[in-house]
């Protein structure tokens, strides 16, 4: 399976970029305003402000390297009341939008579907989806109706019959976005245009599956995403036109637990099945574990790559992956989705994670990093389910 599209290969997942200040050691990176004081460049160990920046998602700029290893731009240390100190995206509910879990509620009746007319008197409904018990482990195919949220994104073609190239996986939140990673907005110099819904196998139409594209209108990545960097990988892409909804198109919800424990997380993509594999042609779910933040952090330490340079961030990633196994996400995985069964809706999948970077595919001693959906949560409310928009449009009908 898939982790990103920025090489053909998943040991170059990071890339090391020429953008920064070439400045030394000691020298002044950034004037200080009226009475502040100037920006030094230091080494990150040196730098006492630095975590206060990285928790305010103000990452600072780099002066040079020392191998591999930043120099940052270091601003003068800022005291800050650690009771009065709050993260940039809080997880307290926005009262201008619908809320994540008020809408999960509203796409869980889906599920559902007419036995007979309710004017006929009866109304009994049944179950229309693929009703998984137990998760079946190592990258095996998906079923239909398994992952009705599941989006293949397509690059290139302005038009639906016009040549695509498929590089990134997506979910389905609601009727009009999806849920992506935002290294994924552009792949091989050209932007996301199609979102591909009810599909299963790219160049074959199975019996059971029901492929639609979409195309995207708008692409809106975090304002806090910076592509020198790997944090903050999500964005949220709008579709020219509202989806219909099936028993194969279904919006996924997201999980809104900060702190959500869990033993086992589906990923889901179409990417390669191995380091320098093919890529699959069918969509693929591969079983996860959680990994303890320790020894993800020595499968990623900060000076092996100038794109991590401020180490892994449990607040806003999330660490998975196969010790014993060695299941993996892979390139071509990327933006997809980590997820779970939802413990209070039948046949809902809740959204923990999205797939963002890696070193090597299914290596056991270099798990996986996924964006943790529950600290954006806020943020795509905001975008997703204003209040202002007609009721019609932000709900399902």
């Amino acid at each position: 399976m898939v982790r990103t599209q920025t090489q053909s290969t998943c040991q170059s997942t990071f890339l090391l970029l020429d953008r920064y200040l070439s400045y030394l050691i000691g020298d002044v990176c950034q004037l200080g305003k009226g009475n502040s004081i100037n920006h030094i460049c230091k080494q990150p160990e040196n730098c006492s402000s630095l975590e206060q920046q990285i928790r305010s998602q103000n990452f600072p700029q780099i002066c040079s390297f020392t191998k591999n290893k930043p120099i940052v731009c270091c601003s003068p240390t800022v005291m800050i009341n650690a009771t009065n100190f709050k993260p940039a995206l809080s997880t307290t509910k926005v009262t201008s939008s619908y809320s994540a879990t008020e809408m999960c509620r509203q796409y869980s009746e889906l599920v559902y579907v007419n036995e007979r007319p309710p004017s006929s008197g009866g109304g009994k409904k049944t179950l229309n989806c693929y009703n998984v018990l137990t998760l079946i482990v190592g990258g095996t195919k998906a079923k239909p109706k398994e992952f009705p949220h599941m989006v293949l994104l397509g690059y290139g073609g302005d038009i639906a019959d016009e040549q695509k190239s498929w590089g990134c996986g997506g979910s389905l939140i609601s009727n009009r976005w999806i849920l992506s990673a935002a290294h994924c907005t552009i792949n091989s110099g050209r932007m996301v245009s199609w979102a591909r819904l009810g599909d299963l196998n790219i160049y074959s139409e199975p019996d059971d599956a029901s492929p639609v594209d979409y195309k995207i209108v708008e692409r809106v990545v975090h304002p806090n995403y910076n592509s020198t960097y790997v944090y903050n990988d999500i964005a949220l892409f709008r579709l020219e036109e509202e989806v219909k909804f099936s028993a194969h198109v279904r919006p996924v919800c997201l999980n809104t637990v900060q702190n959500l424990n869990f033993k086992v997380a589906t990923a889901t993509g179409w990417g390669r099945t191995s380091t320098n594999g093919p890529i699959s042609p069918d969509l693929l779910k591969v079983d996860l574990s959680p990994i303890a933040i320790d020894h993800c952090k020595y499968s990623y330490p900060q000076s092996t790559n100038p794109r991590i340079n401020f180490g892994i961030m449990e607040d806003s990633m999330i660490c998975a992956g196969d010790i014993k196994n060695g299941s993996d996400t892979c390139t071509g995985d990327s933006g997809g989705p980590l997820q779970v069964n939802h413990p209070n809706y039948t046949c809902m999948s809740s959204q923990i994670g999205i797939t963002s970077f890696g070193k090597y595919c299914g290596n056991r001693d270099t798990p996986g990093i996924y964006t943790r959906v529950s600290n954006y949560v806020p943020w795509i409310e905001r975008i997703v389910w204003p209040k202002s928009c007609p009721i019609k449009s932000c709900q399902t009908k």
